[in-house]
């Protein structure tokens, strides 16, 4: 079960773990830019506004697809930009782009879990 708190007029912020639509589903996703950020991913890591990001808790590479987004990018008024938190292999903004708001379901407050479910 997944606890929600609808997007507010205070919008998303860098870092918010949110919860959106996506291919008939719901995902999970961090917000890492906001409108306005410009976003790029190099070999050094991931980079916002021209700084590199510090992501102590990511223990894999964030690499670009192939096929996804062209970098670098600047997000448009009334969109996130979002990576998955297991960057390998993972369909976020990298594959495609920035996230319509209207489109996230909100802030994710808590998870609740059970084993064996």
């Amino acid at each position: 079960m997944l606890l929600n708190c609808r997007y507010t007029k205070s919008g998303y912020r860098p870092g918010d773990v949110i919860a959106l639509k996506r291919d008939g589903g719901i995902s999970i996703r961090r917000v890492i830019a906001v409108a306005g950020d410009t976003v790029d991913i190099t070999e050094d890591g991931v980079i916002i506004n021209g700084a590199l990001q510090q992501e102590p808790n990511i223990h894999k590479k964030t690499d670009r697809y192939a096929d996804g987004a062209e970098f670098p990018l600047t997000v448009p008024e009334g969109q996130v930009f979002v990576l998955a938190d297991g960057r390998e292999g993972t369909a976020d903004s990298r594959v495609y782009g920035p996230v319509r708001i209207k489109d996230t379901l909100g802030k994710v407050m808590t998870v609740i879990r059970r084993r064996n479910i």
